[in-house]
């Protein structure tokens, strides 16, 4: 035992040495450890594990079960050993060295959304030279000062090798043009966008685009050249942008988690802006200040809602100071009408001067509702059931960008590329379902025992006659490989997309790649130059196996589509990257905004079972307190009543003692444990013949197989989900049956998600173009189970899906979505 103790500390100083005597050792040199020959290399810019295995012919296994650092990424300067090959490369030219550099600029990280992938992308350098150049960080944070190195052209400078850039069939580059004669600069200022110049301006994004290439890419100081139309002379000054705002604003209470980008992004202002007219947002983002949010003239005029039926409502006009609360407590209507009927109020408060909608009560509204209008199915609010859509339908369109207008075009002479990334475990699958089995023709041979004494003597004459008793291999389906038959369902989806986008005359090419559950099973497909042809990637399906393919995406501008994990690092850093599951974090926070907007005035009770401090259930608790405070009407007679009942130390026997009669008991209890929240809720069920309750919970509370679902009624069970399939829509019977017909099953939420997915993206891709990101808000498909609608989640990331639906469980045992959040109405759906 002492021997091997030994062998195995003798082996480890042998390995941890090797950076420290790299200076001694040559380029490449192959030396022998513990009897096996290595090469000790040391990693040089723009080499990855890829080029790495290529070069020495070598797995990736291989590299990091002697290099376990290489799981991180190869970083410059690092010495690493290589098992020995013969036919490996091991010259000492690399032709990967850019040379010693010319200089270095200074770049101060703005922003903690700033990453090293984008700091290294803007100058042109890799991360590897980023971090080589910068000893000692090994995170970016705001306000580190980074060093950026440059190359002259008189230095030698030899390419850094990069994933090939494949030129996009049939993609038409911008090339720059000399300035037409009349033209004017502008200088780009913070939070502007090419839309917002063009509008500013009266010309188009593609006019602009068409000067400036690269404003595709926008940067803050960077000027642009803008074309100045045959009525406007030639010689116009450099000039600042003027404020367009006439003087009024809305207040907007920061909450915790919010960034000035994101405030800023979310009501259409620059951050300049909202620190031009909050001082205090120049070094700081505090939580709970109250900001002024500027609001153009022209935007409350374009805003206002129109009603078809002038008898269905009241106008009021916001006096100073009045919130959506005060106004929704007035006139005795919920904070959901008022948004329903007025569409901006979703996006922000309430401005003094503007004209709002308030819908006549139920009661009025029936009386004077003419008898031949039908009732709508939809609880349109959990308060009021309003009699019918039409009789309160108003017109509020919003304004459509003009490069985000679908294009109408011939699709008959196109093709699309579409990959598909799916873990379907084909070879699993295969050898799962096939098995042994003696032909019939050979069944005398043995009896129900396995015996064959009744056949020896034909046994013995096979035998002389050396003869060969061959084993059939029958094709038995017996059941799938763990969960592939979940994305065999989701491929199937994909397949119906296909046929009826074929039907209206897209054609796509389907490239479908078994991942299984390794990066290595992907990564032979993705190097290639038919790969980098492609114009949409969808999955891989496992966020650890995404990371290359969306690498290779994003460099090349290929949009890759995460259709089910709903966590990923690569949200927040990569701009080709669209997920259709939201996070967690986002809904928590809808749900919290959809408890505050339709429970201010009810006796909230958060049931504590367990410690939930620090956990995503304990966030929900901070963010609903957050928002009672902020709302002005925590413990207020006709308010919110906020109590924290603590279930596990006093039992069911007090809860009688915090239930209201007069008020709707609405409750949330803070954990995911199934055996708490099943003990919990069967208490509450005793109480819910005596007192009006409501459970908050999530879209995973119905796959709990241990609680009741006559609870879930009984309590009135309300939560967020990303889907929601209705059953009765004439589209989703007309879906159920063609997959029925053509794959002989029922498809399951896996096969309406690849459907949907599909359907939603590929018309993005035909009707936006590949760049179709910044149009995703304004653009709305039919679907099956989804209500998709797309924004920008961080500053430098990708596009997250925002659209959820309010699912609520009622007492007649019917389950209904009252509604879907997170997605503007662009103009009012009026039922036929």
């Amino acid at each position: 035992m002492r021997v091997i103790l030994k062998f195995i500390v003798v082996f480890l100083l042998v390995v941890f040495e090797l950076p420290l005597n790299a200076q001694s050792l040559k380029k490449n040199e192959v030396v022998v450890i513990s009897g096996e020959k290595f090469v000790v290399h040391q990693i040089e810019t723009g080499e990855t594990i890829f080029s790495l295995t290529q070069k020495f012919k070598v797995s990736r296994e291989e590299l990091e079960k002697y290099n376990p650092k290489l799981t991180e990424g190869p970083k410059i300067g690092d010495v690493i050993k290589i098992p020995y090959r013969e036919d490996a490369d091991v010259s000492a030219k690399s032709g990967q060295e850019r040379g010693k550099p010319s200089g270095f600029l200074t770049h101060k990280v703005k922003s903690k959304n700033e990453t090293a992938y984008f700091i290294a992308r803007q100058y042109g350098i890799s991360v590897e030279e980023l971090y080589a150049h910068n000893p000692g960080v090994t995170t970016i944070k705001k306000g580190l000062k980074l060093q950026i190195p440059f190359w002259n052209e008189k230095a030698p400078v030899a390419e850094t090798p990069k994933v090939p850039v494949a030129e996009k069939k049939e993609e038409v580059k911008i090339q720059p043009q000399p300035l037409p004669a009349g033209t004017l600069t502008h200088q780009v200022v913070s939070g502007e966008t090419v839309y917002s110049i063009a509008k500013k301006y009266g010309v188009s994004e593609a006019e602009i685009l068409a000067l400036n290439p690269a404003a595709k890419n926008l940067k803050a100081g960077a000027k642009l050249s803008i074309p100045v139309t045959k009525k406007e002379t030639a010689i116009v000054p450099v000039e600042k942008p003027k404020e367009e705002f006439s003087g009024k604003y809305f207040e907007h209470i920061i909450e915790s988690g919010e960034t000035l980008w994101g405030t800023a992004r979310k009501y259409d202002v620059t951050e300049n802006e909202l620190k031009t007219l909050n001082p205090i947002l120049n070094t700081d983002f505090p939580a709970g200040a109250v900001i002024r949010v500027p609001v153009k003239e022209t935007e409350i005029e374009q805003t206002e809602a129109r009603p078809l039926n002038e008898e269905a409502f009241d106008k009021h006009d916001v006096k100073k100071g009045e919130t959506l609360y005060g106004v929704s407590k007035e006139f005795d209507v919920s904070i959901y009408e008022l948004k329903k009927y007025n569409p901006v109020l979703e996006h922000r408060n309430l401005v003094e001067g503007e004209t709002i909608l308030i819908p006549h009560k139920t009661e009025e509204a029936a009386v004077t509702q003419p008898e031949t209008e039908s009732v709508s199915e939809t609880v349109v609010s959990p308060e009021a059931a309003l009699p019918d859509e039409k009789y309160f339908a108003v017109d509020a369109t919003m304004e459509i960008p003009e490069f985000c207008k679908p294009q109408l075009r011939e699709f008959s002479s196109e093709t699309f590329d579409v990959a598909l990334f799916l873990p379907l475990f084909l070879e699993a699958n295969d050898t799962l379902n096939r098995e042994e089995a003696i032909p019939d023709s050979m069944i005398f041979l043995a009896d129900i025992n396995g015996h064959s004494p009744n056949n020896q003597h034909l046994l013995e004459v096979m035998a002389s006659q050396d003869t060969t008793i061959e084993v059939e291999r029958k094709p038995m389906f017996k059941k799938f490989y763990r969960s592939s038959e979940n994305f065999v369902q989701f491929y199937e989806g994909v397949l119906m997309a296909l046929d009826h986008l074929q039907q209206t005359g897209l054609n796509v090419r389907l490239h479908v790649f078994d991942t299984e559950q390794r990066m290595d099973a992907v990564r032979k497909f993705i190097f290639t130059d038919e790969f980098l042809q492609t114009d949409l990637i969808i999955g891989p399906i496992y966020p650890e196996v995404q990371k290359e393919v969306a690498e290779i995406a994003a460099k090349n501008r290929i949009p890759l589509v995460s259709p089910l994990a709903a966590q990923s690092g690569l949200l927040s850093s990569n701009p080709y990257y669209y997920q259709v599951n939201p996070t967690r974090d986002y809904l928590t926070q809808q749900t919290a905004d959809m408890v505050a907007e339709e429970y201010h005035n009810s006796n909230f009770i958060i049931l504590k079972t367990q410690e939930y401090a620090g956990t995503p259930e304990g966030k929900m608790v901070d963010m609903l307190q957050e928002k009672f405070f902020n709302s002005g009407f925590m413990s207020e007679r006709d308010g919110v009543n906020f109590t924290i009942y603590d279930f596990q130390r006093e039992g069911a026997f007090g809860l009688r003692r915090i239930m209201s009669t007069t008020k709707e008991n609405v409750i949330y209890i803070p954990s995911s444990d199934e055996g708490i929240l099943s003990i919990s809720i069967s208490n509450l069920n005793n109480l819910a013949s005596d007192y009006s309750m409501t459970l908050i919970g999530t879209h995973r509370y119905p796959s709990y197989q241990s609680i009741q679902i006559d609870h879930f009624h009984n309590l009135k069970l309300k939560y967020l989900a990303p889907y929601w399939t209705d059953y009765r829509s004439p589209k989703t019977i007309r879906f159920v049956s063609d997959f029925k017909t053509a794959f002989a099953t029922e498809p399951d939420n896996f096969g309406f998600q690849g459907y949907d997915v599909t359907t939603y993206f590929v018309k993005a891709l035909a009707e936006l173009g590949r760049d179709f990101g910044e149009c995703l808000p304004y653009f709305h498909v039919d679907l099956i189970q989804g209500n998709y609608h797309f924004d920008k989640y961080s500053k430098f990331g990708g596009y997250m899906n925002q659209g959820v639906s309010v699912i609520s469980y009622t007492r007649n045992y019917e389950v209904k979505r009252e509604r879907v959040k997170g997605q503007p109405r662009l103009v009012a759906e009026i039922s036929e």
